[in-house]
């Protein structure tokens, strides 16, 4: 008995150093995990993108880089016909002498460049969804260099610009702002998404995963459903906001006439609040319409300001709404 526990014991333990030396398990080598990486990220505003990207050493070791010119990288914009509309470089003399650069293990370089929404004859690109290719142009001294881990890219809509939006829109956005108003459910459900229904953002940042979504069935009992829904946090509390429909309508979506609104703004940013603006990132290439109080009372110097944003998405020959956005000064 002894003799058969001993010899188990040790064709476990050869098992166990064998895998532990990386044979029979999928375990990568220390040189497959020693890489580069480039990530990127963008932020679209109303008269340009801006680019932030960097070039990440997880390497075990200093890498040294090797710039060929002045230029360190390109960035080029491509449109839905996969057409490019502007290069980086376009336009721009460098310096042709060479850049050597170290990064250290863990670091990083940083880049940063913008797009001011103009195509190659310089003219206002129209709205609609883009796409950016970042490549960092350098070679690296002494190691084997996967041009992959060199480049990025990102997927990104430009809003369309506001004078065509306000030509698209204004008239369907006044009537779902009469309908709210007047609390006329069938002539709101007319204008909302047979599909995605209505989101509701108490505050600016829409949130996916805490917004209440409603479709027209849900909504068609708005008012008389006494039921408490959950609609995200108080901001500045950070409590939970517990309302029925009808209570969240008169705290957050109509606490003022804002058919009377005195500012309206066609996928224009009026109001700025603490909260990241992303409503063009998450809706697919929308109109919002935001209707602006700059304030009400003297006193308060302006930090009493409200709005309302209508948002919509085009669907089949017509235009829908899918989002209420509601916005207030806070703390």
């Amino acid at each position: 008995m002894q003799l058969r526990f001993t010899t188990v014991f040790l064709l476990v333990s050869i098992l166990f150093c064998r895998t532990a030396a990386g044979e029979g398990c999928s375990v990568p080598a220390k040189e497959e995990l020693a890489r580069f990486e480039t990530r990127a990220s963008c932020q679209v505003a109303q008269d340009e993108v801006s680019f932030d990207f960097s070039l990440y050493n997880h390497h075990y070791e200093s890498q040294n880089l090797i710039f060929g010119s002045g230029q360190q990288f390109e960035l080029t914009i491509t449109d839905e016909n996969g057409e490019e509309v502007w290069r980086y470089s376009d336009g721009k003399f460098f310096t042709l002498a060479l850049v050597m650069k170290t990064i250290d293990p863990g670091g990083k370089l940083n880049w940063k460049t913008s797009w001011d929404l103009t195509d190659k004859k310089g003219e206002k690109v129209p709205g609609g969804k883009y796409k950016a290719q970042i490549w960092i142009l350098a070679r690296c001294k002494g190691s084997r260099q996967v041009e992959e881990q060199f480049s990025a890219e990102l997927s990104f809509t430009v809003p369309i610009r506001p004078a065509v939006a306000e030509e698209i829109i204004s008239e369907t956005a006044e009537e779902v702002l009469c309908a709210l108003r007047n609390k006329d459910l069938a002539s709101f459900i007319e204008h909302v998404h047979p599909l995605k229904g209505v989101r509701f953002t108490p505050y600016t940042y829409v949130s996916l995963a805490d917004d209440l979504v409603l479709n027209k069935e849900e909504l068609s009992t708005f008012f008389a459903d006494q039921a408490i829904y959950s609609w995200g946090d108080y901001d500045g509390t950070g409590e939970p906001i517990l309302l029925t429909k009808a209570e969240y309508y008169q705290q957050f979506v109509y606490p003022v006439d804002y058919l009377h609104a005195p500012q309206i703004g066609y996928n224009q940013v009026l109001s700025f609040g603490n909260m990241l603006e992303n409503q063009f990132q998450v809706y697919d290439n929308p109109i919002v319409v935001e209707y602006y109080f700059p304030g009400f009372e003297p006193q308060y110097e302006g930090m009493d300001w409200r709005s309302l944003r209508l948002v919509f998405e085009a669907y089949e020959d017509s235009w829908k709404l899918v989002g209420i956005i509601s916005n207030q000064w806070t703390i």
